[in-house]
């Protein structure tokens, strides 16, 4: 019997939509971990909140009596301070990694909706090394991008239904508590009397509490923008045909 050539593949019925090479990758999980690990970064943030407020608490006990306050209570408190300090960095490490695989998923799944919606935040990358307010624009940036590029669409306007009003809320809570940690960080290192320990612990309680409203966001914007791919692809299964 003579070889019948060959044809093109068949595409698997499981196989997620592809254009151009690119498929969609299910982003629930990390989703889910995500928020988890959310949880436990608002319990090490609250736990910073009070560490910083007991700290100011006995600054100010120290700038309005100095004897009312002996050496073994400024240790505990300088003890306290630290370990909340350093607990709280490591669940900002753990939770920060997990957000960073998620995040590279949702991106590529909306390049596969939208396909060079982010070329501007690709483009402005390597400027964004070496200027350091364009390392807090340019997430952001993607961030917004992404969020535009996964909104379902259908016969009506759904893009009314997903504003960007959580993005914009979710990234300045998160930026502002980086920057005053970091200032208050800065501060507490250089400290060299109850006044300036009290201002940078000041700094450090407001920049916690924005930690703590950045963490509570952010599985809302994970878990609204996975849900959003998810719905758009279900939808459109075999995804706009790309264009030339």
């Amino acid at each position: 019997m003579s070889a019948v050539p060959a044809g093109p593949p068949v595409p698997s019925p499981d196989a997620g939509p592809v254009v151009a090479g690119l498929r969609l990758r299910p982003a629930v999980g990390l989703a889910i971990a995500l928020t988890l690990l959310s949880v436990i970064f608002i319990g090490c943030s609250a736990y910073a909140v009070y560490a910083d407020w007991t700290t100011w608490a006995l600054m100010q006990r120290l700038l309005s009596d100095p004897g009312a306050v002996g050496d073994a209570e400024l240790s505990r408190g300088e003890s306290l301070f630290l370990l909340a300090s350093s607990v709280q960095t490591r669940a900002l490490i753990v939770a920060f990694v997990v957000f960073l695989v998620w995040f590279h998923l949702v991106r590529a799944n909306s390049r596969v909706f939208a396909q060079g919606a982010d070329r501007l935040a690709d483009g402005v990358a390597v400027g964004a090394r070496s200027a350091p307010t364009a390392k807090l624009w340019l997430p952001y940036r993607i961030a917004a991008t992404t969020w535009m590029s996964s909104r379902p669409l259908g016969v009506d306007d759904d893009s009314r239904r997903f504003p960007s009003t959580l993005v914009h809320v979710w990234w300045g809570a998160f930026a502002a508590a980086r920057v005053l940690g970091w200032c208050g960080g800065m501060a507490y290192s250089l400290a060299e009397s109850p006044g300036a320990v009290r201002y940078a612990v000041t700094t450090m309680l407001v920049g916690d509490v924005l930690d703590v409203v950045a963490a509570v966001l952010t599985p809302l914007f994970a878990i609204r923008l996975t849900a959003m791919q998810r719905t758009r692809s279900a939808r459109r299964p075999a995804v706009a045909a790309v264009r030339p």
